[in-house]
Protein backbone atom coordinates (compact mmCIF):
# COMPACT_ATOMS: atom_id res chain seq x y z
CA UNK A 1 0.00 0.00 0.00
CA UNK A 2 2.55 2.61 1.00
CA UNK A 3 4.62 1.68 -2.56
CA UNK A 4 1.33 2.37 -4.02
CA UNK A 5 1.38 5.44 -2.19
CA UNK A 6 4.65 6.68 -2.99
CA UNK A 7 4.50 5.62 -6.75
CA UNK A 8 1.23 7.73 -7.53
CA UNK A 9 2.61 10.55 -5.03
CA UNK A 10 5.69 10.54 -7.90
CA UNK A 11 3.36 10.51 -10.72
CA UNK A 12 1.42 13.01 -9.97
CA UNK A 13 4.52 15.11 -9.08
CA UNK A 14 5.83 14.32 -12.72
CA UNK A 15 2.35 15.25 -14.41
CA UNK A 16 2.57 18.43 -13.02
CA UNK A 17 5.98 19.87 -12.27
CA UNK A 18 5.47 20.23 -9.06
CA UNK A 19 7.74 18.76 -5.78
CA UNK A 20 5.86 16.00 -3.91
CA UNK A 21 6.39 17.74 -1.07
CA UNK A 22 4.04 20.24 -2.50
CA UNK A 23 1.48 17.29 -4.15
CA UNK A 24 1.56 16.05 -0.13
CA UNK A 25 0.76 18.97 1.32
CA UNK A 26 -2.46 19.32 -1.63
CA UNK A 27 -3.54 15.96 -0.89
CA UNK A 28 -3.72 16.44 3.26
CA UNK A 29 -5.54 19.97 2.47
CA UNK A 30 -7.79 18.29 0.40
CA UNK A 31 -8.44 15.42 2.74
CA UNK A 32 -8.79 17.60 5.69
CA UNK A 33 -11.27 19.96 3.81
CA UNK A 34 -13.13 16.64 2.94
CA UNK A 35 -13.40 15.36 7.08
CA UNK A 36 -14.42 18.95 8.08
CA UNK A 37 -17.45 19.05 5.24
CA UNK A 38 -18.15 15.66 6.69
CA UNK A 39 -17.95 16.65 10.21
CA UNK A 40 -20.37 19.70 9.69
CA UNK A 41 -22.80 18.30 7.53
CA UNK A 42 -23.41 15.32 9.78
CA UNK A 43 -23.88 17.96 12.92
CA UNK A 44 -26.48 19.18 10.89
CA UNK A 45 -28.21 16.41 10.23
CA UNK A 46 -28.06 15.37 14.04
CA UNK A 47 -29.66 18.79 14.72
CA UNK A 48 -26.01 19.89 16.52
CA UNK A 49 -26.13 23.32 14.64
CA UNK A 50 -28.61 25.01 12.19
CA UNK A 51 -29.03 24.82 8.56
CA UNK A 52 -27.99 28.69 8.73
CA UNK A 53 -24.47 27.70 10.51
CA UNK A 54 -24.11 24.61 8.27
CA UNK A 55 -24.41 26.77 4.74
CA UNK A 56 -22.06 29.53 6.56
CA UNK A 57 -19.61 26.53 7.26
CA UNK A 58 -19.47 24.54 3.96
CA UNK A 59 -21.88 26.25 1.55
CA UNK A 60 -25.96 26.19 0.32
CA UNK A 61 -24.84 23.84 -2.55
CA UNK A 62 -23.71 21.30 0.08
CA UNK A 63 -26.10 21.65 2.50
CA UNK A 64 -29.03 21.08 -0.40
CA UNK A 65 -27.19 17.76 -1.94
CA UNK A 66 -26.64 16.65 1.56
CA UNK A 67 -30.43 16.89 2.36
CA UNK A 68 -31.49 15.51 -0.64
CA UNK A 69 -29.49 12.49 -0.36
CA UNK A 70 -31.02 12.13 3.26
CA UNK A 71 -34.26 12.29 2.31
CA UNK A 72 -33.69 9.56 -0.37
CA UNK A 73 -32.41 7.24 2.28
CA UNK A 74 -35.05 8.19 4.31
CA UNK A 75 -38.17 7.39 1.35
CA UNK A 76 -35.94 3.96 0.69
CA UNK A 77 -36.81 3.69 3.99
CA UNK A 78 -40.08 4.16 4.30
CA UNK A 79 -40.66 1.97 0.94
CA UNK A 80 -39.06 -0.79 2.22
CA UNK A 81 -40.74 -1.17 5.59
CA UNK A 82 -44.20 -0.57 3.43
CA UNK A 83 -43.38 -3.25 0.56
Amino acid sequence: MATDLTERVQEIAEARGLPESEILEQALERGVEDLWVDLILSRYMNDEIDRKTAIEFVGRDRVKRAERELQAVEDDVRWGLNA
